[in-house]
């Protein structure tokens, strides 16, 4: 599986990412674990809480990336992170399992390891369709074109 997970507002976590070897939940609030048996209805109660809206869409969007970060992202999956200002991309695997660290100076308070593959990987390198499909305006989203977004980065590295 390919995810892309965002490095914050303009990637300004990136450095964190790459020094961390670590993605991030990086919204502010959810300053408490959300691995505990939650549900999709209990994720959808804590987004109604935290960001005090309860317009259905925006509801569903953020209560399913918290569930895609804390419980569908799997170790040994792919993950694209997009460098704003640079129009580049980290690529990792997943290595961890969901963390929550209350200390965590910047507010990101939620974590997964990962070991990095590939930085500056350019985004010229996939087609028009694939890098509109990558500038989706979520955070954290699985790539439905995973095939074709791995093939271009291997026939980029191999260059």
């Amino acid at each position: 599986m390919l995810w892309v997970v965002r490095a914050g507002q303009k990637s300004k976590f990136i450095t964190s990412i790459i020094e961390n070897s670590e993605i991030y939940l990086p919204w502010e609030g959810y300053s408490f674990p959300l691995n505990t048996g939650k549900t999709a209805d209990e994720y959808r109660k804590i987004v109604m809480k935290e960001k005090g809206t309860e317009n259905r869409t925006s509801v569903s969007n953020w209560s399913g990336q918290i569930n895609s970060f804390v419980n569908e992202i799997k170790i040994g999956d792919y993950v694209l992170i997009p460098m704003f200002k640079s129009r580049e991309y980290v690529l990792a695997t997943v290595s961890g399992e969901y963390t929550f660290n209350n200390r965590n100076e910047n507010g990101l308070y939620h974590s997964r390891k990962i070991s990095i593959i590939a930085t500056k990987i350019p985004a010229d390198i996939f087609t028009q369709p694939i890098r509109y499909s990558l500038g989706a305006f979520r955070t954290i989203f699985k790539v439905k074109q995973e095939r074709d977004v791995l093939k271009s980065i291997d026939l980029w590295r191999k260059k």
